[in-house]
């Protein structure tokens, strides 16, 4: 009779902590009815290594970092479709302007009804433009698929000079 009892206390507790089923919140108009909820930091580390490979401009982990299709809308409406032209394109990014990215938030989150799994991530970017630092905030929100950059979407922010030293 004892052991009938816990058995029974066991699944009556069980039962009543079952997972509550996820409901997120917001919406994406390009998916009705879609809904959110934060993801897990594996993807934040993702993105972290990859802005790592940047600012050490390791051309090579970078590719390895991205799925094939990579696709790259920038925020002067500019794509990117592909590992080779977004080797090329940051090649001669890296060359012209030098930039370097500091992440300073960022947040993984998922689709509930989907799986997809995305980080928005706020960045300072320092670039050297006509020889003089330009300092701007760009927000990106990137889409990982099975542990890869698979696309990303740029804003920017121009921030303005720094005050005269007196």
């Amino acid at each position: 009779m004892k052991k009938l009892f816990i058995l029974i206390l066991a699944v009556t507790f069980t039962a009543c902590n079952a997972p509550a089923e996820q409901v997120g919140a917001g919406f994406f108009t390009g998916a009705e009815g879609e809904k959110y909820v934060v993801g897990s930091d594996d993807i934040t580390d993702i993105w972290m290594n990859y802005i790592k490979a940047h600012n050490e401009r390791d051309m090579d982990a970078i590719m390895s970092m991205e799925t094939d299709k990579i696709a790259i809308a920038g925020p002067d409406g500019s794509r990117i479709n592909g590992k080779e032209m977004h080797a090329e394109a940051l090649t001669a990014w890296f060359e012209a302007e030098n930039p370097m990215w500091d992440v300073y938030w960022a947040l993984p989150y998922e689709a509930v009804g989907s799986g997809s799994t995305w980080v928005v991530v706020g960045h300072s970017m320092t670039l050297t433009v006509d020889g003089e630092e330009v300092k701007k905030n760009s927000m990106i929100d990137a889409e990982i698929v099975d542990g890869l950059v698979n696309r990303f979407f740029v804003y920017d922010m121009m921030l303005p000079p720094a005050p005269p030293v007196e």
